[in-house]
């Protein structure tokens, strides 16, 4: 049973077929409670012109924002904490602030993998503590490919801002209309469990020790620009000095 939720799961997020181009809302007016459990909450909302609920979700965090960014700047890990990505890398030409990604997702049989190019969009919010990133499914960038099943659209926002030294909130917006057969009533239970799974996944990939000691570069305008690794933080002065011994 758990196995047949977790494939009826993706193909809630997997099988978009969004005809009418329905951008997901990020304001804070008319949604309703759908979970709330384990600190994380979701909302659903019905949208004009689409039968297929948006949904909005949150939790805080056990991370620093720039361990959060971390694990967003790194496409691999896609594979650690959403659910049935088998595979995920960016693609050639792009910077932080605006790229593109390819991902498969690994779909239960009978069900064809599915694959999708993603344009992944980072900029500053209200101030350097408020970090927003926007992805939308694109044609193009990458042929389709034999065995794979191309999604089509897809709308997702999120939102992170600084809770204090070591904690992050994140705000998960999304609207997703799959295509098929599975009943909209169905569709729209099910899509509440699948970011609920994910932030709880989430909050234990942050905290592992390789997203940690990074550090976030902004430009002359505030912009987010980059997620340095601790390794590239170190400066001269901060270096090894020579044994004694060997002069």
């Amino acid at each position: 049973m758990r196995t047949v939720l977790t494939a009826l799961q993706t193909l809630v997020l997997l099988l978009t077929t969004v005809s009418l181009h329905a951008e997901v809302p990020t304001d804070d007016e008319n949604w309703e409670k759908a979970v709330d459990s384990d600190g994380i909450e979701v909302h659903t909302r019905n949208l004009e012109n689409s039968r297929i609920d948006a949904f909005r979700a949150e939790t805080v965090l056990d991370a620093p924002l720039e361990a959060v960014m971390a694990v967003m700047a790194n496409p691999e890990s896609c594979m650690e904490w959403v659910h049935q990505c088998s595979h995920a890398e960016n693609l050639e030409g792009g910077s932080f602030r605006d790229r593109y990604a390819y991902s498969i997702n690994d779909m239960p049989w009978p069900v064809s993998d599915r694959d999708y190019v993603l344009h992944i969009t980072t900029h500053t919010g209200e101030s350097r503590d408020h970090i927003i990133i926007e992805m939308e499914s694109v044609d193009g960038r990458v042929g389709k490919k034999d065995g794979y099943v191309r999604m089509p659209e897809s709308s997702t926002v999120y939102e992170f801002s600084r809770e204090g030294e070591n904690r992050t909130r994140i705000v998960w917006y999304q609207h997703a209309a799959p295509g098929g057969s599975l009943p909209n009533w169905l569709v729209n239970q099910l899509a509440t469990d699948i970011p609920y799974e994910s932030l709880r996944t989430l909050n234990d990939v942050v905290q592992k020790e390789r997203y940690q000691g990074h550090e976030l570069a902004f430009d002359k305008e505030g912009r987010l620009v980059d997620v340095i690794p601790p390794e590239e933080n170190v400066t001269p002065d901060s270096e090894p000095t020579p044994d004694a011994e060997g002069g």
